[in-house]
């Protein structure tokens, strides 16, 4: 097992962490743990690219320019990466944020296993 299998694999787990948050209704741990997965499911992406990155933005744009302007990667798909990272953000960092968080959550969740569905057909394939 290689080492974007490895990230790819946290992904997952990360994933069902966040469905496991929801169903106990913790709803702001949710919204975290599915744009981690989604973070660790492009993290893999790009190891399987041999690119690196320091930050979230820099991850972000990587993968933009290695997979969706190549046009590998659905776009529409793609796309909800910038809005899980934001949900992210607000959760973390927005102490008086205040959106219907249950239907927040449930729709990330969704996203992030729609996201992570469109990255397996890429991570298993060589380079």
């Amino acid at each position: 097992m290689d080492e974007a299998d490895i990230v790819f694999k946290k992904a997952i787990q990360t994933l069902d962490d966040a469905e496991f948050s929801f169903h106990h209704k913790w709803y702001n741990i949710s919204i975290n743990r599915s744009y981690y997965a989604v973070f660790y499911a492009v993290k893999a992406l790009l190891l399987k690219k041999r690119v690196s990155t320091k930050t979230h933005q820099g991850l972000i744009h990587q993968f933009g320019l290695e997979y969706v302007v190549k046009g590998k990667f659905d776009e529409k798909i793609a796309k909800k990466l910038s809005g899980l990272e934001e949900d992210r953000n607000k959760v973390d960092y927005e102490f008086n944020f205040n959106f219907a968080e249950k239907m927040k959550a449930k729709t990330d969740l969704k996203d992030a296993k729609i996201f992570l569905e469109e990255c397996k057909k890429f991570i298993n394939k060589p380079i």
